[in-house]
């Protein structure tokens, strides 16, 4: 079992993957068959705080993402939200091959100031749903002619490139949603322990202090804490108090890297009376200070 890596600073994934870095914070594109030469290392393991996209064809690899596990024969489409450990092996490849990685912050969508207006508008990026899919062929040709005109702008990197990149990326984005969702072979809420994970995490995100106890989440929900407490654990192999965690900790970040408010007026807009405690917290689950994880973006 290879080791996970978490890579705190993206450029760091990137220089591991024999890529360039970075040209801007908040996207990155780049397509692997265009830098072959440096792709020395067909197996990784990994997490980092950026939303991905990945799209190949003609490659035959095994893909894990969270807990999903696929064989990705001839194409897939991933997608990947931050904090996710992902997992892939190369067994092997077709001549005619193509391979895109895209990798974004939220603020570069110009209608997802925070993370939430992701998960909101684009269910494929949520934890407990599909992440990984087979598209026909219609739809390879339809996503590949997207992916070949957001790199080759990328790659111009001209006055205008980045707006044209946006509004390629933003039709991209809800064509996926488009084409994934009324696919046949896809279900995005296969049970009812997925349909409850669900609404518990659409739950959470709609709760303004989200630092409630479980009970709370249940009445709401209209079902017992212990049955709330099965749904998690089998849907996303963890239990209600880590996601409401993850969520408080996702819009912590958002404030930290989206506005100019103090750590302390961040603490008590999430519901924290005391600020130490606040930076204990935020740092147990991250693994940074508030202010350290500012400067750092």
């Amino acid at each position: 079992m290879s080791e996970i890596k978490t890579y705190s600073h993206i450029n760091d994934f990137l220089s591991e993957l024999g890529v360039p870095i970075l040209r801007h914070s908040d996207f990155y594109i780049v397509k692997f068959e265009e830098h072959q030469a440096n792709l020395q290392n067909p197996k990784t393991s990994y997490t980092h705080s950026y939303f991905e996209i990945a799209f190949s064809i003609g490659y035959d690899a095994n893909v894990s993402i969270g807990n999903q596990k696929v064989n990705a024969i001839d194409t897939n489409f991933s997608f990947v939200s931050p904090g996710q450990i992902v997992k892939w092996e190369v067994n092997h490849l077709k001549k005619e091959s193509s391979a895109f990685l895209i990798l974004l912050k939220p603020e570069f969508l110009p209608f997802s100031p925070s993370i939430f207006n992701v998960y909101e508008n684009f269910p494929f990026f949520n934890h407990h749903t599909l992440s990984s899919y087979q598209i026909n062929e219609n739809q390879q040709q339809i996503f590949l002619d997207f992916f070949e005109k957001i790199n080759e702008e990328y790659k111009r990197n001209e006055k205008d490139s980045l707006e044209i990149i946006r509004s390629y990326l933003n039709i991209l984005l809800f064509n996926a949603k488009r084409e994934l969702k009324f696919e046949q072979n896809i279900s995005f809420l296969k049970n009812r322990s997925q349909e409850i994970t669900y609404k518990f995490e659409q739950l959470i995100k709609q709760t303004k202090l989200k630092r409630k106890p479980i009970a709370f989440y249940a009445r709401k929900l209209n079902i017992s804490s212990i049955y709330l407490a099965e749904c998690i654990k089998k849907t996303i192999q963890k239990t209600p108090k880590q996601v409401i965690d993850e969520y408080i900790v996702l819009e912590a970040k958002s404030h930290l890297s989206q506005s100019l408010l103090s750590v302390s007026e961040i603490a008590y807009l999430l519901g924290f009376e005391d600020t130490s405690y606040f930076i204990k917290y935020f740092k147990a689950h991250s693994g940074i200070t508030p202010s350290n994880f500012r400067k750092n973006n």
